[in-house]
């Protein structure tokens, strides 16, 4: 549970939803409430592997290692600059492999507070993921960025993100910056072509 009567809340639930909508193995995410106030409850990834880094090592250790490039497409639409090898948790599968779901969408600029400014603001090599992650993922890095997560991506109209979105919203009293957020999501999506070049062209 994370984002106790925040906007933490609305950024993790949403953008938990609109990865998995585009394709993403992720955790199951809702507005719970605790204590007498809501949050982001996240369902936990089954007999989770948090150390990841020995299967990133082998090519084959992974069963959907295309997702490695793919969430970078995502969190390049969400305006989320915070992925590193922390926030990806593997489970077990056949034959010593793993499979991999991607959490934390909480810093998603185009889900927080002033949206339209604040995903703006975001320098497209931060949306590498960082740290020894970002190190790895350099070296098998393809020379353009992945054509099928660009599709899944301009293929959300505003009015498929905004299905999504207000649902959880309306759960959410705080947040009055909704529209906004759909407005951003949907020129990003019609631009997530041009937006990860300039991601690749950065790294």
């Amino acid at each position: 549970m994370k984002g106790w009567d925040s906007d933490v809340a609305f950024s993790e639930v949403v953008g938990c939803s609109l990865a998995t909508e585009v394709g993403l193995r992720v955790p199951a995410a809702t507005v719970c409430t605790f204590n007498g106030q809501l949050c982001a409850g996240v369902e936990e990834v089954e007999h989770p592997i948090r150390g990841v880094a020995p299967w990133l090592a082998n090519a084959n250790g992974i069963v959907n290692r295309n997702d490695l490039y793919a969430v970078i497409a995502v969190d390049t639409w969400l305006a989320n600059d915070d992925r590193n090898m922390g926030n990806l948790v593997g489970s077990p599968a056949d034959d010593g492999r793993i499979l991999l779901s991607m959490i934390d969408f909480e810093k998603s600029k185009t889900l927080g507070r002033n949206p339209t400014i604040a995903s703006a603001q975001v320098e497209p090599r931060r949306f590498w993921p960082t740290g020894e992650l970002g190190t790895l993922l350099k070296q098998t890095m393809p020379l353009v960025p992945p054509v099928d997560a660009i599709q899944r991506i301009q293929a959300m109209t505003r009015q498929r993100i905004e299905v999504i979105i207000r649902p959880v919203a309306a759960e959410l009293p705080f947040v009055d910056w909704r529209d906004n957020s759909i407005d951003v999501l949907a020129r990003r999506a019609e631009r997530i072509r041009a937006l990860l070049e300039e991601v690749w062209r950065a790294n």
